[in-house]
């Protein structure tokens, strides 16, 4: 029986092992292997020096884009016990590397690279070249891909609709449907039973998708970044929003779209939707200018899901918690993202 071809991700994980496996007396075992999500396994490393025990989160591309996210899932998801985090990923440049080093994170990359800073081993090599071009991300991470999982993300229960229904609220072809769900089975985040389809893993499946909003699904939505007129502020957006006829067809999101939703944030950006052909004339009345730094970002929606079906303030009408969690990947907004999580996520997540 031939062997299935290995996902993106899988290749990832086994190259970056081979500075591991050059240790010399050392012997790797994996306890449990699972691609998706942040634990992309669990393996255990022995020598003549004793054992340590490791979890891998998988992170193809390690961009500054997505780094100081990255870090603050490693910090903030719970470990198997015994087990210490490692971060693989097919290249980290020596810039990320200083700063996984300084905020005391393992990693090891398809270069070579490789830094282990925990008794009873301690190993750094540096300085390995840039690995070959790295393989292209898996379907289900790529533009398509992520608009379905927002989808499963926002409502469990999609993952059982229709094909057609689920490329319409997408807004992705229908034949795409099929290969995504397949991949997703070949990940461990998908089971079925009794014709029943069911995500497992899902809180893991969240992580990965909002890095992949960050890196790959956010800037094919980009419309314009732009900055307020002096004198006017973020948090005087939503009163301005309210005196436009065509206000409510605007969904708000972001830090702004945050302080909305939990109370006692003070936002500093703000993340508006609205279709390609309201943009001018939205910058003009909301007196915004082209700057390519500006703390107001314009986003194009996709499908037929973007708005939120929940409470909304009068006049208003806010994005899905789901993408205004995505936005929030600082760590001047680390409160208030898990209090989105835990009031409007989890429910969903354990629905």
């Amino acid at each position: 029986m031939p062997r299935r071809p290995l996902l993106n991700d899988e290749q990832i994980f086994y190259d970056s092992m081979k500075a591991i496996r050059s240790l010399p007396q050392s012997k790797i075992e994996f306890m449990l292997k699972k691609i998706g999500g942040p634990f992309a396994g669990t393996f255990r490393l022995s020598g003549p020096w004793g054992e340590r025990y490791f979890y891998i989160k998988v992170v193809p591309k390690l961009s500054p884009t997505v780094a100081d996210l990255v870090i603050h899932q490693i910090k903030t998801t719970p470990a198997p016990k015994d087990a210490s985090p490692l971060l693989v990923s097919h290249y980290i440049s020596p810039k990320l590397a200083a700063t996984l080093k300084q905020q005391g994170i393992e990693y090891a990359d398809c270069a070579g690279n490789l830094y282990l800073s925990k008794m009873p081993l301690y190993v750094e090599i540096a300085g390995q070249k840039h690995a070959p071009k790295a393989p292209g991300a898996d379907r289900l991470f790529r533009t398509a891909g992520l608009k379905l999982l927002y989808l499963f993300l926002r409502n469990r229960q999609a993952i059982n609709a229709t094909y057609r229904m689920l490329a319409d609220d997408a807004g992705i072809a229908l034949g795409a449907i099929g290969s995504l769900l397949m991949e997703l089975e070949k990940r461990g985040n998908l089971s079925v039973a009794d014709g029943e389809r069911q995500l497992t893993a899902i809180e893991e499946l969240l992580q990965r998708w909002q890095l992949g909003y960050l890196e790959t699904l956010r800037p094919k939505l980009t419309l314009q970044r732009c900055q307020l007129a002096p004198g006017y502020r973020i948090s005087q957006l939503p009163e301005q929003l309210r005196q436009l006829s065509n206000g409510k067809q605007i969904l708000i999101g972001g830090e702004l779209g945050a302080s909305l939703l939990v109370s006692g944030f003070q936002p500093q950006s703000a993340v508006l939707y609205l279709s390609p052909e309201h943009q001018l004339k939205l910058m003009l009345q909301l007196h915004l200018t082209p700057d390519p730094v500006g703390n107001i970002t314009m986003l194009q929606p996709f499908g037929h899901q973007c708005s939120w079906s929940g409470w909304q303030p009068e006049g208003l009408t806010l994005a899905d918690p789901l993408l205004t969690f995505a936005e929030l990947s600082g760590s001047q907004t680390d409160q208030v993202a898990e209090k989105l999580y835990n009031q409007y996520l989890l429910p969903r997540l354990n629905g």
